[in-house]
């Protein structure tokens, strides 16, 4: 008996979304020489369908993350999607005054079970861009004023 076999590029096949960035603070506003928080927000997904008659489950799961700060720097891949202030775990400064594009790439690795059978890896991973996100970092003075 031939059971389907599924690839990476099946995988590919998969309505995989980017993780969606999550920066903060979410005004879309930063200041320069302050670190700026940001995390992913990307979820396993799990599909069924009929492959040579056979029901067959695909579940894709984010392995690692990798950020475009859109001034020239970057952060990763590394394994941990950040997370909400106050655990600012993946963090970038931004040097210069200027509006970036943020950009988030995230990896998935998968794995597939034909008839209920044993969850088998998939060979290779996919890497899925996100929507950029648009931030303006601002310089600041400080001003002392009387009470």
């Amino acid at each position: 008996m031939l059971l389907p076999v599924v690839t990476a590029s099946d995988l590919r096949r998969l309505p995989l979304s980017g993780g969606l960035p999550a920066v903060q603070p979410g005004s879309g506003r930063v200041g320069i020489n302050v670190p700026v928080n940001v995390y992913a927000r990307a979820e396993p997904l799990t599909v069924s369908a009929t492959v040579l008659g056979f029901p067959v489950r695909i579940r894709a799961t984010p392995v690692s993350y990798t950020w475009d700060f859109g001034d020239g720097a970057s952060l990763g891949p590394t394994r941990d999607p950040g997370a909400p202030y106050p655990r600012m775990r993946t963090t970038h400064t931004y040097a210069r005054p200027g509006t970036y594009a943020v950009s988030l790439s995230t990896t998935y690795a998968g794995e597939y079970s034909v008839a209920g059978g044993e969850w088998l890896d998939i060979q290779g991973t996919v890497a899925v861009e996100s929507s950029p996100v648009d931030l303006t970092a601002l310089a600041a003075t400080n001003v002392l004023v009387a009470p």
